[in-house]
């Protein structure tokens, strides 16, 4: 058994991620988990070889002599990123944490799959080979990460081409609503940090997608920067550490070449730009985050008159 942190200097809420070693040296994908840490606890986990993860121990938990002789045996906590790790999480909460955490409490960078009791059937009514190869096998629910549905589909049901990409230019309807469904402006940003988190120390995919998806939409709320002033502030807050903890290449799309963060922000600090009435502080802090990634990343800001969005009138 490996032991990683010091009792006494474990900290509360914390995420926990290991991977597997074979005997050649290969590494599994990695699973974690959060935990918030109370004063005097005392977590025991035990190594399952067949399942290659840490389950709950139901063996004997070590009293205060106990502990003392497991002193020098244990690692000292790692203080040097503490710091990082307090920017990172400053809006999770244990209420982010139950909400969106698979029901198992695990969390999987390579999903696990079950198979599928209906394969037979499925295979039979697939039509390409990925397809029928995808049919032996069903995702299991209880492993699924729970973040707040972005199915803008449904907010646009009904309404006219117009309207539509108005929505599209600004979806500050759709934030509402998702800021509804989290409970709070301060939650809904402590998903966008868990998304990122788990991006990247556990190397969930999906999870960096749904955070992709969150940027997108949020940065496009043109009325929300009116309404919701200190969210934005926050939000700004986030994302710069957030990108301090990224190389300048990560974002650029392997295929289009094309960053996403950049187009992205580019519409954000064009609205800011646009809407002059909008809070002093806002506005400064934008205007700072901007300076920032193009001194840093050497991104470029600058408006083009081509990149205009056209209201379509039917």
């Amino acid at each position: 058994k490996q032991w990683y942190q010091r009792r006494v200097a474990i900290t509360a809420g914390h995420y926990v991620f290991y991977s597997a070693v074979s005997k050649q040296g290969n590494i599994a994908s990695r699973i974690g988990f959060f935990h918030d840490f109370t004063p005097q606890e005392v977590v025991v986990k035990e190594y399952d070889a067949l399942q290659e993860m840490l389950l709950d121990s139901n063996g004997h938990v070590p009293d205060k002599d106990g502990l003392k002789a497991l002193d020098s045996s244990l690692a000292p906590y790692p203080y040097q990123h503490y710091q990082k790790w307090c920017s990172l999480t400053t809006h999770i909460t244990m209420t982010t944490v139950t909400r969106i955490q698979p029901r198992c409490i695990n969390i999987y960078s390579a999903t696990p799959l079950l198979h599928n009791p209906n394969a037979a059937a499925d295979v039979e009514t697939a039509v390409s080979v990925e397809e029928k190869l995808d049919a032996n096998f069903i995702q299991d629910d209880d492993i699924i990460m729970n973040f707040s549905k972005l199915d803008t589909k449904k907010d646009m049901k009904g309404l006219s081409p117009k309207e539509i990409t108005q929505f599209y230019m600004d979806p500050s309807a759709h934030i509402d609503k998702l800021i509804a469904q989290t409970g709070t402006e301060s939650e809904l940003l402590g998903e966008l940090e868990m998304a990122f988190v788990v991006f990247l120390l556990g190397h969930v995919y999906t999870a960096f997608e749904h955070w992709k998806q969150l940027v997108g939409v949020i940065c496009r709320g043109r009325q929300s920067l009116h309404d919701r002033p200190s969210f934005y502030k926050d939000f700004i807050r986030t994302l710069h550490y957030h990108l301090k903890e990224t190389p300048s290449d990560f974002f650029v799309d392997i295929v289009s070449r094309n960053n996403f963060l950049t187009s992205t922000l580019k519409v954000f600090f064009e609205t800011v730009r646009e809407e002059l009435d909008l809070e002093v502080e806002l506005m400064e802090r934008a205007t700072k985050f901007r300076s920032y990634l193009e001194k840093r990343f050497e991104w470029d800001f600058g408006y083009d008159e081509d990149d205009a969005p056209v209201v379509v009138e039917m």
